[in-house]
C-alpha cells in the first residue's frame, strides 16, 4: 500500500518539475532523506531494526515537499519532516500506531513557524527556478490567497486543471490528482467513501457558504480546485492509518474532514489550513469506530 502511494505521489512532480526544473525534485529528495534518518536515529536509539523496507517515511516526505511552493528554501520541507517524524509518527510507535497525520503535523508546524515563505509561490508561467536560492523569484497570485480576501481568482476554474498558476507544487493539477486517485481506489490502497465524502462536505459548504459573489457552481469549481483541498482529500484524509476501520465510520470522518476544512478556510488565520482540519478530524477516528461498533452490537442484541 505505502509504495503504491509512493508511486502516485511521484507521478505529481513530474509537472512541477516541467514547469519549474529539477528544484522540485531536490525539495523532495530533502524532505524524504530527512525522514528517512529520522527513521534510522529512532532505530538506532530504540534498537530496532534499520532497513526493514518500511516506505512510510518515503510517503511522509514526498507528501510534505508537495505541499511546499516549488520556490522554498531547502530547510523549511526539511524543518517539517523533523517535527512529523519526531513528535507525530515516531513518538507513538512509528508505522501504524500513529494517531496523527504526519506529514499533515509537519506541514501545520511549518505553516505556524514560516507562514510567509509556505504561502509566497512562484509563479509558474516565468519558467524555471535555480537550484539555489530562490528567494528572488517571480511570484504569483494564488487562487487560494484571493478567495481568502473575498475576491474572485483571475483564473478560470477549468484553467486550473493543468496546475499552470501559484500554488502547492503537487496540489495545482487537478487531473494528475484525479488519476492518482482513482490508481489508489483501483489497487484498494485508498478506500474510496473517504475521499467523495470529504468533497461532498466541502461542495455542500462552497453552496450554502461561499465567500465570493458568483453562481453556485462556479463557487464549488473553485473551492475544489484552489489550494491543498484536492490533495488532501486523497493522501491526508485518505490515509488507511489514521482513518476509521469502519465503512461507515470512514463515510463519517470524510464528511467531518471536509466540512472543517471549509470552516478553517472561511474562520482561519492561514490562506490554508487543511493540514490543521485533517488533525482535528484524525482525533475524531477511535470515537466513529466505536460509535459504528456500538451500533452493531447494539442491533444484535434487539429482539
Amino acid at each position: 500500500m505505502m509504495w503504491d502511494t509512493a508511486l502516485a505521489l511521484a507521478a505529481l512532480l513530474v509537472l512541477p518539475v516541467i514547469y519549474f526544473g529539477p528544484r522540485p525534485l531536490l525539495l523532495a529528495l530533502c524532505a524524504t532523506a530527512v525522514c528517512l534518518a529520522c527513521d534510522v536515529l529512532f532505530c538506532l536509539v530504540f534498537r530496532r531494526t534499520v532497513g526493514s523496507g518500511d516506505p512510510s517515511p518515503l510517503v511522509t516526505g514526498l507528501v510534505i515537499a508537495l505541499l511546499m511552493p516549488a520556490n522554498a528554501p531547502y530547510w523549511l520541507p526539511a524543518l517539517a519532516a523533523v517535527f512529523a517524524m519526531l513528535a507525530a509518527k515516531l513518538p507513538f510507535g512509528s508505522t501504524g500506531r500513529n494517531l496523527f497525520n504526519p506529514a499533515a503535523a509537519g506541514v501545520a508546524f511549518a505553516t505556524v513557524c514560516q507562514p510567509a515563505l509556505l504561502f509566497s509561490y512562484a509563479d509558474p508561467a516565468a519558467g524555471p527556478l535555480p537550484l539555489g536560492d530562490a528567494s528572488q523569484a517571480v511570484l504569483g497570485a494564488a487562487p487560494g490567497a484571493s478567495l481568502a480576501q473575498g475576491l474572485k481568482p483571475a483564473i478560470l476554474p477549468l484553467d486550473m486543471l493543468w496546475g499552470v498558476y501559484p500554488g502547492p507544487m503537487g496540489c495545482t493539477a487537478a487531473l494528475v490528482i484525479g488519476a492518482a486517485s482513482l490508481y489508489l481506489f483501483f489497487k484498494r490502497t485508498a478506500q474510496w467513501e473517504t475521499t467523495v465524502f470529504f468533497l461532498l462536505a466541502a461542495a455542500l459548504a462552497a453552496v450554502l457558504f461561499p465567500r465570493i459573489a458568483c453562481s453556485a457552481l462556479t463557487s464549488v469549481k473553485y473551492e475544489l480546485l484552489s489550494g491543498s483541498l484536492l490533495f488532501c482529500s486523497v493522501f491526508l484524509a485518505g490515509d488507511p492509518v489514521t482513518s476509521p476501520r469502519t465503512f461507515t465510520g470512514r463515510c463519517l470522518y470524510g464528511f467531518l474532514a471536509g466540512a472543517l476544512v471549509m470552516a478553517v478556510r472561511h474562520a482561519g488565520a492561514y490562506e490554508q489550513g487543511a493540514c490543521f482540519a485533517i488533525l482535528i478530524a484524525n482525533a475524531f477516528t477511535p470515537v466513529f469506530d466505536q460509535w459504528v461498533l456500538y451500533i452493531r452490537m447494539k442491533g444484535r442484541r434487539l429482539p
